[in-house]
This record gives C-alpha cells, sequence and structure tokens, in this order.
C-alpha cells in the first residue's frame, strides 16, 4: 500500500520541475529578444560619414586681369559601411579663422559643394571653388588682401561644413534625415596645389567636435 504522502512528494516534483522550465524558457526569450533588439541596432545604426580636407588645405588662385582671387576646396566623403549607402546632401562649408566657427556671418568666405551619393565601403570628392572680390558681401578684405595682393599662406584655419546625410540600407530603406555638423582644422589657405608649400601635406580629418583634431 502507498502512502498518501508519496504521491503528494511527487507531485510537489513535478511541479518544482516545471516551474524550472517555465524559467529556463523565460530566460531563453530574454536573451532571444536581447539579441534581435542589438541586431536591429546594429542594422538600423550604421556608421556615419567620414569627412577630410584633402591635403589639410584651400587652395588659392590670383586672377590679376578680374582682381580676384579663386579658393578651391576639396572634401573628401568616405563611406565605412558595407551596408548602407549615404547620400550628403544641401552641403554649406564655412571658412573661419581660428577656432571661431559662429556665427555664419563671422565666416571669412562659403563654399556650397555638390550634393554626394557615397557607395558602401568607398570614397568620393566634392570639389568646388569659389570666385572672390574685394567687396565685404563675397569675402572678408583683409584675407582679400592677403591672398590676392601679398600672396601669403594663412594657418590655423577652421571649417565648419554643415549638411544633411541620408542612409539608405540595401533593402531601400531611407533612414530619417539628419542634420550634420563636421569640424576641419587646422587648416591652411592659401597656395596652389603642387607647391611648395602643399609637398608632404597629408589630409585633415573633420569631427562632430570643435575641440577635437
Amino acid at each position: 500500500m502507498r502512502a498518501d504522502g508519496d504521491d503528494d512528494g511527487k507531485t510537489s516534483a513535478f511541479r518544482c520541475l516545471d516551474a524550472a522550465r517555465y524559467t529556463v524558457a523565460a530566460v531563453v526569450t530574454v536573451l532571444i529578444i536581447a539579441v534581435v533588439v542589438t541586431s536591429l541596432k546594429v542594422v538600423l545604426r550604421p556608421e556615419s560619414l567620414r569627412l577630410s580636407v584633402v591635403d589639410g588645405m584651400v587652395y588659392s588662385n590670383p586672377l590679376p586681369a578680374s582682381e580676384a582671387v579663386t579658393l578651391q576646396l576639396n572634401l573628401r566623403a568616405e563611406n565605412p559601411s558595407g551596408r548602407a549607402r549615404m547620400y550628403f546632401l544641401n552641403v554649406t562649408a564655412y571658412l573661419f579663422d581660428g577656432a571661431t566657427p559662429t556665427p555664419d556671418e563671422d565666416c571669412i568666405i562659403f563654399f556650397n559643394p555638390t550634393d554626394g551619393a557615397v557607395r558602401q565601403e568607398m570614397a568620393v570628392d566634392l570639389m568646388t571653388s569659389v570666385e572672390a572680390t574685394n567687396d565685404p558681401g563675397v569675402m572678408n578684405q583683409t584675407y582679400f588682401e592677403r591672398l590676392y595682393a601679398d600672396g601669403r599662406v594663412i594657418g590655423d584655419m577652421t571649417l565648419r561644413v554643415d549638411g544633411s546625410l541620408v542612409t539608405e540600407v540595401s533593402s531601400g530603406f531611407n533612414m530619417t534625415r539628419l542634420q550634420v555638423t563636421y569640424y576641419c582644422r587646422p587648416l591652411l589657405v592659401g597656395g596652389s596645389k603642387g607647391g611648395k608649400v602643399s609637398m608632404g601635406r597629408k589630409d585633415v580629418l573633420c569631427t562632430d567636435n570643435l575641440g577635437s583634431q
């Protein structure tokens, strides 16, 4: 004859086993959800666009016939992501003396590079130029004289680059457009490409923090 206590003990054991199974299943479910969420974050938040100023210089070319000077800027946009295509749109680059990138009205001159589409793990050059005259509405007159009349090279300059960054994953899904700002410093302004001052110059990487170099 079996005692009633034996059945109660077996029932309790089965209940404990079921509880343990439910606990393990719950833990596994939580881990799966955590992995899925992390994967989504990786897919939906690819690396950001890398921007640099080629040679770390803005080249100048005096034009005596028209009493003007042409400034040439080459921004290199690099997409480090292997999953997403990036678009850098509505770009404006403001040139400032030293580390004083605001307000816009204080800039020496500004550039409007063309929009750029950068494929995965590729880079494109956004080349632009502007012809400046001795007109305060176009360029700061002090710097115009230094570049046009004196032919000087000016150091410790800062370029602030504003634009819209759109990220497109391979499925064609467009991410929300982000307004971004990059700071590129220190730069040299003046001289011609291939000239003595440009020899051995390295690209200057732009950052999203004015204090970083």
